[in-house]
């Protein structure tokens, strides 16, 4: 407020004074507990200024607006993602990289609403203007929503097209940390379920490789001095460049099905006897990656309860060995909290 204050007595509007208000709380180590408090007041304000945006607008002569609406929309939704990607392409990102990054760039931002009512009430604008920048962002924010929801999904059939925009040689988010050999065993994703088995691993002694898609991840198994890739297992150019021709063993804790089943699918073209674990949380989409080629479906839920009943089996009514059980159970709970993992949040049945 005193901000806003500010401003206006020195000459400025009282929304410039917010926003630079609003960008000097957003460093404060207080933010998300500013944020949290007022979101309620936000939430309320937001809705007053577009409905006085929609109170502004000529919806009467906007069909002779319609080339110009295209025209900008079409700008923002192809042209900002072309220059995200051509500048993305000049530091050394990935294609990838730069083709999700760019998405999230074809819309215009609320911003552009301050500006154009900013513009109406110093009379520099029509509401003419007004009504096509509202359609504009109308229609932008939608496309750009549905474009990054499904991504990796546009980035696998225009993959060959945005090769342009990556530079040739090495890339500065690669994350590549291993020779370019032979392994037993490819894990995608060590968090969790990961972890033990990184230790089963270690055990038989056997070459493996970990990918995943945390940066933090990665950061903590190269100072390990284990093997590992950063990357996305969506990723059709990662899967190409990872040695699976040879591998005996891939297994995926990653619980997203379509993943999983582009995993399957990639392997079994390339290494039919390979033995191929994944990961699921429901039974019907069990089954599937079974009829996809899958050789072991994990389900941990169920897997939990079998192992209980082994417990109770193996110790009966032995309460020694039962504590010895969970005090083994709670440091490696300890351990798990201190390593940053967490277990996955799930309805009740």
């Amino acid at each position: 407020l005193a901000l806003s204050a500010l401003f206006s007595y020195a000459g400025f509007s009282i929304e410039i004074g917010a926003l630079i208000a609003g960008i000097t709380l957003s460093i404060s180590p207080y933010r998300f507990e500013i944020s949290s408090k007022m979101r309620p007041l936000r939430d309320f304000f937001l809705l007053i200024f577009f409905i006085f945006l929609g109170s502004q607008m000529v919806i009467s002569d906007i069909t002779s607006y319609i080339p110009q609406i295209l025209i900008f929309s079409s700008l923002v939704m192809i042209g900002n993602p072309v220059i995200v990607m051509s500048l993305m392409g000049v530091l050394g990102y990935t294609k990838r990289n730069s083709f999700l990054a760019a998405l999230t760039t074809s819309q215009i931002s609320e911003f552009s609403f301050i500006l154009i009512a900013l513009g109406i009430k110093v009379g520099h604008l029509s509401n003419e203007i007004l009504s096509i920048i509202t359609l504009v962002g109308l229609i932008t924010m939608a496309s750009s929503t549905y474009a990054t929801l499904y991504g990796k999904s546009l980035y696998q059939y225009l993959s060959p097209y945005v090769s342009i925009f990556e530079r040739k040689g090495s890339k500065i988010d690669e994350g590549k940390y291993h020779l370019d050999k032979d392994y037993d065993i490819v894990l995608f994703g060590y968090n969790r379920i990961g972890y033990n088995l990184v230790a089963s691993f270690k055990k038989i002694k056997k070459k493996f490789l970990i990918v995943d898609y945390n940066p933090e991840i990665i950061k903590n198994l190269v100072k390990e001095g284990i093997d590992c890739r950063y990357g996305d297992a969506s990723d059709i150019e990662l899967l190409n460049d990872i040695p699976l021709r040879s591998t005996k063993m891939v297994i995926s804790t990653i619980p997203e099905f379509d993943t999983n089943e582009l995993l399957i699918r990639k392997i079994k073209k390339v290494n039919k006897d390979a033995i191929i674990i994944t990961i699921s949380h429901q039974i019907d989409e069990a089954l599937s990656l079974y009829e996809a080629g899958a050789t072991y479906v994990i389900t941990p839920h169920f897997l939990g309860g079998s192992h209980t009943a082994s417990l109770i089996e193996k110790y009966l009514f032995s309460k020694e060995k039962f504590d010895l059980e969970g005090i083994h159970s709670m440091k490696e709970l300890l351990y798990r909290k201190k390593a940053g993992h967490e277990h996955p949040s799930h309805e009740r049945d």
